[in-house]
């Protein structure tokens, strides 16, 4: 990818209209909205024939780790642009992969919006399953988040 796709990619990436950081010639940080964690950041990388995004997802698990990283593995059987990987300390995070030159304002707005559902689809179950988590609580982002939240 060349200067001027790079700056073709930024103002992709722009257009969004997400909080979004560059860190780098290749790199961006976005924040992307979700309903039960808030805003996720999400890193994106130009490659040289790909764009990788990876965002966490939750710390390792205190218990049943088999559990929650089975769960993990059974979606990534039907997935399509994200998959879910585990770091060396057992941190749970999802990664996509995209040919670079396939990448579009419109294609990022379906990648980050998949990454908001997925996140949504399935964190309180590994929360759930993985951590001590009172009966009763219930889940949603942070306090001081933009929607007023306050919840686990």
């Amino acid at each position: 990818m060349n200067r001027d796709e790079h700056g073709h990619l930024h103002q992709a990436i722009e257009a969004l209209g997400l909080a979004t950081t560059r860190s780098g010639p290749r790199h961006w940080t976005v924040g992307v909205p979700t309903r039960l964690r808030g805003e996720l950041a999400c890193g994106i990388e130009a490659r040289e024939r790909t764009l990788v995004a990876r965002s966490f997802v939750m710390r390792a698990p205190d218990r049943a780790h088999d559990r929650v990283y089975r769960a993990a593995l059974e979606r990534n059987i039907d997935a399509r642009t994200w998959y879910f990987a585990v770091d060396r300390l057992g941190d749970l995070f999802l990664v996509a992969e995209l040919a670079l030159d396939s990448v579009s304002q419109d294609a990022l707005d379906g990648l980050l919006g998949a990454l908001s559902v997925l996140v949504d689809e399935t964190f309180e179950g590994f929360a759930r399953t993985g951590f001590d988590v009172p009966e009763g609580a219930r889940f949603g982002p942070p306090p001081g988040a933009a929607d007023g939240g306050g919840r686990v």
